[in-house]
């Protein structure tokens, strides 16, 4: 009925948000102003999570941290158009306007809507992958830190209590203690963090001893709720939902409630708080709304903020919502992944699952995201069926595809054996790519390597269909990888109606929806180039053997030594300085069954000997090969091309090497200035030199081209950092960041060194992530690197014995290709930081840099 009401109580609010950031943020206290400021400059969070955290603070400082009733009458000049927005038809606003009891029946309308709560209740819908929990944790800081310059202005919080839905969610609310603060808060506040105490409630045996001001207190709200029993001592716990002659009977406070009431100038936080506006709010509160209004009678609240993903009960948008950042949002901006929902119909599970599996091997298969293996989760409607039928099944398919059984993950209640392995689920270590689930995984499981979901059969409850289903939508990496959802035809029509009812949107609008992408143009700021010193060599043959002499011995040929592919490698020298074939450079791939014709063969051998036809001829029937039989031979295992090859090389030419050294110079911007084209929601990592400058990073330092289009976080953070660090040390020339993806190409810049890449079995070209220029003709190459990848760099260096075939880390192989070109540069040096957004390491580089 009232939809346009709740449609305008939105736009009314960001639409003012709006204006009073275009205004400067005007009205606030400057501890607000420097947040702000900090937050924009470091970019950590979401665009989506700065605007909710602007309307949270508009609302507080600005507005005066009013109910919502209260902002929704304030929003108008006149009662008319008060009435018009009420979302009521023409007819009934008319008849309204001239009732004499209008007043009451506004109030009633509105009282309807927001409730007769006298406390701020907002909710902020934000969908999965946009960061609630960190949004949660900045919302508090903000408060902890104006609470503690403002002691007596009671619109800011001095404790936090969080009420979770259960206790895997509790688990993910971790990350409020653990998360950097110093991505969001600036550096003058870091002592008054210092002093908030966390309180993790995550069994009923966890004690609560809050003490003084800032206490967070995480809890189910299950272990905090009201108890209820009848007057004549009836010791029934009531079910959740109560009716309205049962609110008479009396409440009793647990141990943890009563703690919590002591405290004062406190605020709660209500995660995934469409569990609080359930479809029975036709009849009383929850429980937990109950719990909240008792508090508040006992302990007047500072404010209740509610945080959703679904801001929509049954296609109807809650009343309460201050800001909204919905699904198809989160795709178009590049938060989440783009998605395939696919619709098998009426099938046999048997097929269905065999689809699923060919599908993902070929859509993923090994493709590490971020170092991580890409998972498919399968949820099963029970564990009865996972075992019996599911698993089986799997397995089979699996074998049949040669995939390990040791893929496989179960997890439920009766396999909490593998909580661990499940916890784990997220990092480069696990080996897991096939999950099973019952009852698991579904709010709360932040799992961002997984990226396809299947549902087969028909789950109990509709909505852990929507839950589970959109658990693999969190991007990863460069957020290029599209996820697919499998389901049968029944379940397709459960998801298309849960998403309806609580996004307002459909399966074919979140399969069409894609990306928005943003145009950049890189110019030159400071053109620059480098003297280096190159190792030339030049292999000259100097003798040329007699054809008739060179003898092929086939009775030497291995086939398992070979693989089925024709290398585009050349001559290399052995000790003795015979001529010899490397077949582990960029390779062309060959079936093993063949029907090629002698004259194709020939053509191959040629190719990497340079001998003509005839000549190759001549040396296999010397060699006892006549051509029926040799080309029989090799269409039966084509690796027999490559023996030839290289036994032909070997008696063919005898070679000397030439080395030279030679001094370059090397221009770090060539064809410039070009357009890139950056996902929204990468965008903060596109940094201009304006930009850094109005939020008052001015300084000497970078931005040789601008802007800098970095690739990851990590980058961006350390560039600020030593940019900020190095400006005063006279002895630094300049930083220049040479990493940027679109910018690796030798048409781009002549910086970069050859390595043998353990990925691609080939000489790869590494392009660093930072230069630094001393005045002392020093230079210091660095490379930034996210803490993930730290281990599988320490474990090959440790076992990596100088033999390619014991270099398997890319990272330490780049490291290697450097200490090559550093062997003749000595005033080159070689730098790599792990966790490179981390203040401590940022830190301990910048003592390294300046020590000598």
């Amino acid at each position: 009925m009232h939809k346009a009401m709740d449609s305008f109580f939105l736009q009314n609010i960001q639409k003012q948000v709006a204006q009073w950031r275009a205004d400067g943020y005007a009205g606030v206290h400057k501890e607000t102003e420097n947040i702000l400021s900090h937050i924009r400059r470091v970019a950590f969070l979401h665009e989506p999570q700065i605007e909710a955290l602007e309307t949270y603070i508009f609302l507080k400082e600005v507005i005066g941290n009013k109910p919502s009733v209260e902002v929704f009458r304030q929003s108008f000049q006149n009662e008319l158009e008060l009435i018009r927005a009420l979302g009521i038809s023409d007819k009934e606003a008319f008849e309204l306007a001239y009732d004499k009891k209008k007043n009451e029946k506004i109030q009633a309308i509105l009282d309807e809507k927001f409730g007769t709560s006298d406390y701020a209740n907002q909710v902020y819908a934000l969908t999965m992958g946009s960061g609630k929990t960190i949004l949660m944790a900045v919302m508090m800081l903000y408060d902890f830190v104006l609470s503690f310059y403002h002691k007596d202005d009671e619109r800011f919080a001095k404790n936090a209590l969080v009420f979770a839905p259960d206790t895997t969610i509790i688990e993910s609310l971790k990350e409020i203690k653990t998360f950097d603060y110093s991505r969001v808060l600036p550096k003058e506040y870091e002592n008054i963090i210092l002093n908030i105490k966390y309180h993790y409630l995550e069994s009923t045996d966890t004690a609560l001893a809050p003490n003084g001001n800032y206490n967070v207190i995480v809890s189910n709200s299950q272990k905090i709720i009201l108890k209820t029993r009848s007057e004549d001592g009836s010791n029934a716990t009531r079910r959740l939902f109560g009716d309205k002659n049962e609110l008479g009977k009396r409440e009793i406070e647990n141990i943890r409630l009563q703690a919590i009431r002591q405290l004062g100038s406190l605020q709660i936080f209500v995660d995934e708080a469409h569990h609080s506006y359930g479809k029975t709010l036709e009849g009383t509160l929850k429980k937990t709304r109950q719990t909240i209004d008792y508090l508040h009678k006992h302990t007047p609240l500072v404010s209740v903020v509610n945080l959703t993903g679904t801001p929509y009960v049954n296609n109807k948008m809650i009343s309460d919502v201050v800001y909204h950042f919905g699904l198809k949002q989160g795709i178009e901006k590049g938060i989440l992944k783009q998605v395939r929902i696919l619709d098998y119909g009426v099938v046999r599970s048997q097929k269905f699952l065999e689809e699923v599996i060919d599908t993902f091997i070929s859509e993923y298969d090994k493709k590490r995201l971020e170092g991580r293996l890409p998972k498919i989760a399968f949820f099963a409607s029970s564990i009865s069926d996972l075992q019996n039928d599911l698993k089986p099944k799997l397995e089979r398919i699996l074998a049949e595809r040669n995939v390990s059984p040791t893929t496989i993950l179960e997890y439920h209640t009766e396999a909490e054996e593998n909580a661990n392995e499940f916890k784990q689920l997220d990092t480069a270590e696990s080996k897991k790519q096939f999950v099973l689930l019952v009852g698991k995984g579904t709010e709360g499981w932040n799992c961002r390597s997984l990226v396809s979901v299947a549902l087969y059969k028909k789950p109990k409850s509709t909505i852990l269909v929507l839950q589970s289903t959109t658990r693999c939508l969190r991007s990863i990496g460069d957020n290029s990888t599209r996820a697919h959802i499998f389901l049968s035809k029944e379940n397709y029509k459960i998801l298309d109606k849960e998403l309806k009812n609580n996004f307002a949107s459909s399966i074919s609008e979140l399969n069409a929806q894609d990306q928005k992408m943003a145009e950049h143009t890189l110019d030159v700021e400071k053109r620059k180039t480098i003297k280096v010193k190159k190792v030339l060599k030049e292999i000259l043959a100097v003798q040329e053997a007699n054809a008739k002499n060179i003898k092929v011995d086939f009775r030497k040929f291995k086939p398992e030594q070979y693989q089925s592919f024709v290398s585009e490698g050349g001559i290399f020298l052995e000790d003795e300085g015979r001529a010899g074939y490397t077949e582990a450079r960029a390779v062309r791939k060959l079936e093993d069954k063949n029907d090629l014709t002698f004259y194709e063969i020939a053509e191959i051998i040629n190719r990497y000997t340079h001998l003509p036809c005839v000549v190759i001829d001549d040396i296999l029937s010397g060699s006892g090969k006549k051509r029926d039989e040799f080309v029989k031979l090799t269409n039966a295992n084509i690796a027999l091309v490559l023996f030839v090859i290289q036994e032909i090389l070997k008696s063919a030419y005898k070679y000397e090497e030439k080395t030279e050294t030679v001094e370059e110079e090397l221009e770090l911007t060539k064809l410039f200035p070009f357009k890139i084209s950056v996902q929204q929601g990468r965008s903060a990592l596109v940094v201009y030199k304006e930009a850094e400058e109005l939020d008052g990073r001015k300084g000497r330092l970078g931005f040789h081209i601008n802007p800098y289009p970095f690739d990851s976080g990590d980058e961006k953070d350390l560039f600020r950092y030593l940019r900020g660090v190095l400006d005063k040390q006279e002895t630094i020339k300049d930083v220049y960041f040479t990493g940027a993806r679109v910018c690796a190409d030798p048409s781009r810049t002549d910086f970069y060194f050859e390595y043998w890449s353990p990925e691609q079995k080939r000489v790869g070209r590494y392009f660093p992530d930072f230069l630094i220029e001393t005045s002392k003709e020093r230079f210091i190459v660095i490379e930034a690197k996210g803490g993930e990848e730290q281990s599988d760099y320490e474990a090959n260096k440790k076992s990596y014995k100088g033999k390619l075939e014991n270099l398997t880390n890319e990272v330490l192989a780049k490291e290697i290709g450097f200490n090559d070109f550093q062997s003749v540069n000595k005033n080159f040096e070689y730098r790599i930081i792990f966790n490179a957004s981390l203040q401590r390491e940022q830190v301990r580089l910048f003592e390294e840099l300046v020590k000598k």
